[in-house]
């Protein structure tokens, strides 16, 4: 009897987990869609506003302050919560790779997602600013906070990188490099989608809005970013929770015939031995 017992808690126990798990999966998969939505709208404007800043920047061109600067950012984006599969793992093997190529003593650390800033505390890297927050519900006042960090420090560096990871497929995450800072639209412009700024009338400097323009840009850039990161995030931890269903669903089969046959066992046994004290 107590191994009946058992194994019917140990039944009610992976049921639970099984609901866990599949309440999970649809959560992710409702955010991975509407961060696909956004991220479709970000994607649309940058296009949008690209030219307009290319076609600006050829009438006055910005002066590069940023040349005899010789600190620079790194930003590792990762996720705020775990249970999404090796999601993690490849950023951080990528950022370990990325780690060889350069002069670390040149490099401040900013993390993004509060796995990202265990993981450079655990190695022992000095952390110049951390945001644990990075779930859609946070999504734009993390990204408020780092883009307002990023502009009051602008004189400070002179390059800013972000590694991330990038969904190529739904099944397929992979890690991505993308320079923030220095921004260089000019070299993503389309000429067919060039620009005739005699067509606009504008009442500021040329300067002023393109500083205005650049510093939209930035913003714009930072949400491109982490947007796709957590859209990563999403698909993996659908993935994750898909296959922990799958395995619980397949373990709750196994163990109801055990239990089933135990339970026959017994019926059977105390049958036999209800007819032979006749």
């Amino acid at each position: 009897m107590s191994q009946l017992i058992q194994l019917k808690q140990r039944i009610k126990a992976i049921e639970v987990i099984k609901k866990i798990t599949h309440a999970m999966r649809l959560i992710s998969m409702s955010s991975r869609l509407k961060m696909i939505k956004l991220s479709e709208n970000l994607h649309f404007f940058r296009d949008e506003i690209t030219p307009l800043l290319c076609s600006l920047e050829k009438i006055n061109p910005r002066a590069d302050e940023s040349q005899s600067l010789h600190k620079n950012i790194l930003i590792l984006v990762a996720s705020e919560k775990g249970l999404c599969g090796n999601f993690n793992n490849i950023i951080f093997n990528y950022f370990e790779s990325y780690l060889k190529k350069i002069d670390v003593s040149t490099y401040n650390f900013i993390t993004v997602g509060k796995q990202a800033g265990d993981y450079l505390a655990q190695q022992n890297i000095k952390i110049t600013a951390r945001y644990d927050k990075l779930s859609p519900h946070h999504l734009e006042k993390t990204a408020g906070q780092l883009y307002e960090y990023l502009l009051s420090n602008k004189d400070s560096y002179s390059n800013v990188v972000c590694l991330y990871n990038k969904s190529k497929s739904f099944f397929i995450q992979e890690p991505c490099e993308f320079q923030l800072l220095p921004v260089q639209p000019q070299t993503n412009c389309d000429l067919q989608k060039a620009i005739e700024i005699e067509d606009y009338h504008w009442v500021q400097k040329p300067a002023d809005v393109i500083l205005c323009i650049f510093q939209s840009f930035i913003k714009l850039n930072v949400l491109v970013v982490l947007s796709e990161s957590i859209i990563s995030e999403q698909s993996s931890r659908f993935l994750s929770m898909d296959s922990s269903t799958r395995n619980a669903e397949n373990l709750l089969k196994k163990m109801n015939l055990e239990y089933n046959k135990i339970r026959q066992t017994k019926i059977t046994k105390e049958l036999t031995e209800l007819i032979s004290s006749f």
